[in-house]
């Protein structure tokens, strides 16, 4: 217990350190900036800026993607659903239908969840293994593709978004590079005020 709060203690003091050496470096006077290098940093802050915008573009089309995606994945729940109601009509007598056929229309109205209407198909119907022809196999084989395809779209839509955010913050601190240097050239710069303080000195 004595070492796990010495190495919390320790991990503090350090993180302490770090910051106060990053606000020092920080707040350290910038030299004068010398020929061109205002015009390069401002080349670079406009490439990171493209970049920037590029990254936002591929994390809004990675949206569309993962909408499409979803979109696919509930087209494919659909089928399958209706391939395992056929199924079931297949082998199911008429109460068993009557409920089944309820049930899957409280589903689609959204009033019962996908587990709520496997359990009333589960009681009211025949067993699964009576209903396990290629149809259905086939249906919840793409319904399953489908729903793997949504859940990496959407890992791609929330890799493709935090690189956007670092970009976008990365191109606003390169503007402020290139303001802080176009600042200390112009604060290095002969003016009139200076020349005349010069003279009388």
């Amino acid at each position: 217990m004595v070492w796990t709060w010495a190495a919390i203690a320790a991990a503090a003091v350090v993180a302490v350190l770090t910051s106060v050496a990053a606000v020092a470096v920080w707040q350290r006077p910038r030299k004068a900036a010398g020929p061109g290098e205002v015009e390069q940093l401002l080349a670079d802050a406009e490439a990171v800026r493209a970049a920037a915008e590029r990254a936002a573009e591929a994390a809004e089309e990675a949206r569309r993607e993962a909408e499409r995606a979803a979109g696919a994945r509930d087209r494919a729940e659909d089928r399958y659903l209706e391939a395992r109601w056929e199924a079931r009509v297949a082998t199911a007598d008429e109460a068993h239908l009557l409920v089944q056929r309820a049930a899957l229309a409280a589903y689609r109205r959204g009033e019962l969840s996908v587990e709520q209407l496997n359990g009333i198909w589960h009681h009211a119907g025949p067993p699964a293994e009576q209903l396990d022809d290629g149809r259905v196999r086939d249906a919840r084989r793409a319904y399953e593709e489908a729903v793997a395809d949504t859940v990496q779209s959407r890992e791609q839509v929330h890799v493709a978004s935090v690189a956007a955010e670092v970009l976008v913050e990365e191109a606003h601190n390169a503007e402020v590079d290139v303001l802080e240097a176009w600042e200390a050239r112009e604060a290095a710069r002969p003016t009139l005020d200076k020349l005349f303080q010069e003279e009388n000195a």
